[in-house]
């Protein structure tokens, strides 16, 4: 059954999602706790979010999943959306999402806009309210997977498509490493499990956003232009603007996340529900529910070329044979080298494997620039060879860790610089041999 089977509406309706809020809190009060990231702009409203998590498990080896919902006050489906996630998470399916990660979820951004019913936002950056909230909730929880919650009503969905459209927005702005790769593996997952429940989701790039924003209503005709490079976000934002840090310096997107990939190639997503063709009555709590399940869920397991159970984000530079990758032994010490490495992406100039006449032999070059040392990641190495032996730096041997899939073995090697320059390894292994 629905958590809400109407639609709360103006000041009334916000009361009454807040009260629920509440309510949820103390029905759940070992799971869940309320905390208020700020004000509305009018100064009249709190804008709450509700952390979810198994308490008894350290923070630092956990993951941070931040859903936000509802930032433009007219977008209604979010309204109904965010307590139904919440929902979930009090379930007892959702008790390895508790114990492997800690969900903060933001049921209304912008209070204001919601009781005007009304935009009240912004297309073009994102405004000094939001980067206020986004700057204490992201102080707090540096996030490793963020999904932020539209809705399409009758007269605000697409100039191409105003009917019953739900989609789901890989919002990476870079093509970097493997993201889009990466994010189409998922976002493809996502949509599955919501058309096994009967919810027929697409997946929509941000290019595919240029049509709506800067195509013709009238016509239909397309802004083909913008359809060359991933540019939706990127030639609209200005990268002078950041989350408001409280005493950090302190970034933006249509879809409010887009700093967190900025900053720390946080998995991002955004969601379009439909508030115009699916009512609360009818599911409409349940259609968005789903995708941010599926990710969740798929925050608990491991990917088949990662090294450990999580999101997907620690591939920041290279492909999936030889990569930059993460490193770090629980969750919060990956986050925190992922940022450091991340930054550095550009600097590593040189990623070269190379399978000489030796069978049983290989050697990679990984060559760096920057000046940010110590510098502490993974050189991952995808072989088609089940064993490996040895591995030296420099001539130096060194531990190194494997994972298989059904076809390969990834190899996890630690690399430490202590300045710029070339490091050589080498890899020793079994003649490849196909398996039967």
């Amino acid at each position: 059954m629905a958590i809400f089977d109407h639609m709360p509406m103006g000041e009334e309706g916000l009361t009454e999602i807040y009260a629920w809020i509440d309510d949820y809190v103390k029905r759940n009060s070992t799971i869940a706790e309320k905390i208020v990231l700020g004000r509305s702009e009018d100064d009249k409203w709190d804008v709450p979010a509700v952390i979810i998590t198994n308490r008894s498990v350290a923070e630092d080896k956990k993951q941070n999943a931040i859903v936000t919902l509802a930032r433009h006050g007219q977008e209604r489906g979010a309204r109904v959306v965010g307590p139904e996630i919440l929902e979930y998470l009090a379930s007892d399916d959702a008790g390895e999402t508790r114990k492997k990660q800690t969900i903060v979820v933001v049921p209304v951004v912008n209070p204001e806009g919601v009781v005007l019913d009304k935009f009240h936002s912004s297309l073009h950056g994102i405004t000094d309210h939001e980067k206020k909230i986004f700057g204490v909730l992201c102080s707090r929880f540096v996030p490793d997977m963020m999904i932020d919650y539209h809705s399409l009503g009758k007269i605000d969905a697409t100039k191409y498509d105003r009917g019953d459209m739900e989609v789901i927005i890989p919002a990476n702005t870079t093509r970097w490493g493997m993201d889009e790769q990466i994010y189409n593996h998922v976002s493809g997952k996502m949509v599955k499990v919501c058309a096994v429940a009967g919810w027929p989701y697409e997946i929509h790039s941000l290019e595919d956003l240029n049509y709506y924003y800067f195509g013709d209503a009238k016509t239909g005709r397309r802004a083909h232009k913008y359809m060359q490079e991933k540019v939706f976000l990127l030639h609209i934002q200005n990268f002078s603007e950041h989350y408001d840090f409280p005493e950090k310096p302190p970034q933006y997107t249509n879809y409010t996340n887009g700093p967190a990939y900025l900053k720390w190639h946080t998995m991002i997503f955004g969601v379009e529900t439909n508030h115009w063709s699916i009512s609360p009555a009818e599911g409409l709590g349940e259609s968005g529910l789903l995708p941010c399940q599926a990710l969740l869920d798929m925050g608990n397991s491991r990917f088949p070329w990662e090294h450990y159970s999580g999101y997907p984000t620690n591939l920041v530079d290279g492909d999936f044979r030889i990569s930059i990758r993460a490193t770090g032994k629980t969750p919060g010490e990956r986050r925190v080298n992922r940022e450091k490495i991340w930054k550095e992406r550009v600097n590593f100039d040189i990623l070269k494997r190379v399978m000489l006449d030796n069978p049983e032999e290989t050697l990679v070059d990984v060559g760096y620039l920057g000046n940010d040392v110590p510098l502490d990641f993974e050189l991952s190495l995808r072989m088609r060879q089940n064993t490996i032996k040895t591995v030296t730096v420099d001539g130096r041997p060194v531990d190194f860790d494997t994972v298989k899939d059904n076809c390969s073995t990834y190899v996890f090697i630690p690399l430490s610089l202590t300045k710029a320059g070339l490091s050589h390894i080498t890899v020793t292994h079994e003649p490849f041999r196909r398996k039967d």
